[in-house]
């Protein structure tokens, strides 16, 4: 039987991979500095000593953040919806990280928590077993 604790490191570190390659599609369909940003994307997953996710870390170029919001060079978060309605700049957001990520970040919170319940399940199934191995049989 499979430890349930690592069977879902192999999950965790597949789901970061596709991220990064979602990151990838969303920047070439954006045209964003293609050659760049796309080098740039890591991604580390980093686990406690006992085998518990503790977190998963995405890194790219800083640019990407901007290029995302829609600023930089003189145009702000403040700014910029002002500016673009004036015709004062030509920047828009290109949300090639928020929207990939919150998405990404919805479909591992459903495999977690189908896979923690899939476990969750076994380990009252093995105790009802254990514990039916030494009384009366206990039917399932």
């Amino acid at each position: 039987m499979t430890d349930p604790v690592t069977s879902l490191q192999p999950t965790v570190q597949a789901w970061a991979d596709i991220v990064i390659k979602e990151f990838d599609n969303k920047v070439r369909l954006l045209h964003i500095h293609e050659g760049e940003l796309v080098r740039s994307f890591v991604t580390h997953v980093l686990w406690h000593a006992g085998g518990n996710l503790q977190r998963v870390e995405f890194a790219f170029e800083y640019y990407g953040k901007f290029v995302d919001m829609g600023v930089g060079r003189g145009v702000n978060l403040q700014n910029r919806d002002a500016m673009i309605g004036a015709g004062a700049t030509s920047r828009r957001p290109k949300p090639w990280f928020t929207d990939t990520f919150y998405k990404q970040l919805a479909v591992l919170r459903g495999i977690l928590s189908e896979r923690l319940a899939q476990n969750t399940q076994l380990a009252i199934v093995r105790n009802i077993r254990d514990a039916g191995s030494s009384a009366d049989p206990i039917e399932l």
